[in-house]
């Protein structure tokens, strides 16, 4: 199976398939970055689902978003049979659009069968052994990145480069939608009155990786600890399903933590650009404070901080393959001190990435000139 054996073009209509995690959407923004700078005019539509859709409505440099429907069909008849009858709709849906390039950043089944229901003359996809469950058979161009120890933001932006869409940047673009500060810095006040510091604790995972989790009662002393040691003001957010775990957070740290209101993605990306810190888990919202410039304490267990670490600098990674249990709140207290007190970029030891690119952010309400 070639290499891409061409760069896009101009009149190219493109799907971009990365659907549902939001550590993983936001990993493929860097990449859309470069191949948008390279081809200005190109079609790009990207298909996700709705756990992260939020973050792609209305980003400047996609322009269309299609909504795949996690875990539907529902309603009348067999699962199989509505299961065909609406795969055959969305074929039909994307053959309409009249792709002439379909890029399966994800690597799986399910997004190789939608690149190849999109019917796209390029089918773009990772090789073997850089993709999972025989989806490399659904692509018909292959990129091979140099080696599976990349960050996953690095091989992403190995596929930009091979359609012809280099660069030396590392660039996040996630606009501020309107109000959005506002709330935010309101949501910050709240928490911190007296103007301490704001900490924000992270303590839920997805359920299927809940063996991620830092323990509740380690996030609960770690709270009470950042408030008498540090003097600074802890405020524990939640997803969907997790505020009964924060609330534990927060009843079991001596008054030292609040709870965040109910906060959507996008206005926890705006809260987390105003943040001192953020600690928590191999999650979503720890890729998503990197992504907008908030230095991390990122607390691993079994997953690679090689593949999944927080890009650039100014971040902390604490790791214990065997749980992230192992990890002393005492630990996190002493590197959350060296990001808070020192102001100079601290890095984990060997765990931590190596970057050949410059890391840029961009809050504005569209692509950097």
């Amino acid at each position: 199976m070639p290499h891409p054996s061409a760069p896009l073009t101009a009149r190219d209509r493109v799907l971009l398939v990365r659907l549902g995690a939001v550590g993983d959407v936001l990993r493929t923004l860097p990449a859309l970055h470069l191949i948008r700078t390279a081809y200005p005019s190109i079609h790009l539509a990207w298909i996700v689902e709705d756990l992260s859709r939020d973050l792609i409505e209305g980003h400047p440099e996609v322009d269309e978003v299609i909504r795949f429907p996690r875990g539907e069909p529902r309603g009348g008849g067999s699962r199989p049979a509505s299961l065909l009858q609406a795969l055959a709709g969305l074929r039909r849906d994307l053959r309409a659009r009249g792709f002439t390039v379909a890029l399966d950043f994800q690597g799986s089944l399910k997004s190789g069968i939608l690149a190849w229901l999109s019917s796209a003359p390029r089918r773009v996809g990772f090789a073997p052994g850089h993709s999972r469950e025989l989806s490399f058979l659904l692509t018909n161009e292959w990129v091979r990145p140099a080696s599976w120890w990349l960050n996953r933001v690095e091989r992403n932006l190995v596929m930009a480069e091979a359609l012809g869409a280099p660069g030396d940047e590392i660039t996040m673009i996630l606009p501020e939608r309107a109000g959005e500060g506002a709330r935010a810095e309101a949501i910050l006040r709240d928490a911190a009155p007296g103007g301490e510091p704001v900490v924000l604790l992270s303590p839920g995972t997805s359920l299927r990786q809940r063996y991620k989790r830092w323990p509740a009662d380690h996030f609960a002393r770690l709270a009470a600890l950042l408030r008498r040691s540090l003097g600074a003001a802890p405020l524990v957010t939640w997803g969907p399903g997790e505020e009964p775990l924060a609330r534990v957070v927060v009843g079991g740290s001596a008054g030292a933590a609040r709870l965040a209101p109910a906060i959507p993605l996008r206005l926890l990306a705006a809260l987390l650009r105003r943040s001192a810190l953020f600690i928590g888990a191999d999650s979503g919202p720890m890729h998503l404070a990197w992504g907008v410039g908030c230095p991390v304490v990122a607390l691993f267990g079994r997953t690679d901080p090689r593949l999944n670490a927080p890009l650039g600098d100014g971040h902390v990674v604490l790791r214990n393959p065997a749980s992230p249990a192992s990890i002393a709140p005492e630990d996190v207290l002493a590197a959350a001190r060296g990001l808070l007190q020192e102001r100079r970029p601290v890095r984990g030891p060997a765990d931590a990435p190596h970057l050949s690119r410059r890391l840029v952010f961009h809050a504005t309400a569209g692509p950097p000139p």
